[in-house]
């Protein structure tokens, strides 16, 4: 038995390598910074959205983690673990709450609370208009999506722009990603 990582992961050494000719192999590399997230505090100052996560007791060995990762059609092709799309909210990685999705559609899907501001997600203060302004960046460009008289109107046409451009983006991406994927980002909806 291996030393534990982040005082809680081990790796029991059976079937799964973790190492293959000095590199990580992807199955341990997504095990590990999944441990990382969770039980790093150096990780979570960075990076706060993920205190109070926490890996669920079967996947603590890396073993039990990479059956299931070589169980999932995209777990090779880069795609990053998700925990909380298949379950919003959740805080827990397990067998059951996570899949693999493409970090372009993932980053849809951040919140960004603490870098807003006071405004609502997608919304901001057009000082020379003195309205509010409501934009959603689709491919690296600003969509403008209109001026409200109130920051909650303005978030309305954000969200309602936000929510059918994931859905847009999950027909582009459906045959490359698991229908439970495509079924979780076509009902997925904004959380303010």
């Amino acid at each position: 038995m291996s030393k534990l990582t982040y005082g809680i992961g081990r790796n029991s050494k059976r079937r799964h390598k973790a190492w293959v000719g000095g590199k990580r192999t992807l199955a341990y590399a997504a095990w590990h910074s999944m441990l990382e997230r969770c039980y790093s505090p150096k990780c979570q100052m960075k990076r706060p959205t993920y205190i109070g996560c926490t890996v669920a007791s079967v996947w603590h060995d890396f073993q039990d983690f990479a059956d299931w990762f070589e169980g999932h059609k995209y777990s090779s092709c880069g795609y990053q673990l998700d925990k909380d799309l298949l379950a919003p909210n959740n805080k827990i990685y397990s067998p059951k709450t996570c899949c693999f999705v493409p970090s372009e559609l993932n980053s849809l899907l951040i919140n960004s609370a603490a870098a807003r501001g006071k405004y609502p997600q997608g919304v901001h203060l057009h000082k020379s208009v003195r309205k509010y302004a409501s934009q959603l960046k689709i491919n690296g460009h600003k969509k403008h999506l209109g001026y409200f008289d109130c920051p909650n109107e303005a978030y309305q046409a954000y969200k309602t722009a936000k929510e059918a451009h994931v859905k847009v983006m999950a027909l582009e991406w459906r045959d490359r990603i698991a229908p439970e994927v495509f079924d979780a980002l076509m009902k997925w909806e904004l959380i303010s």
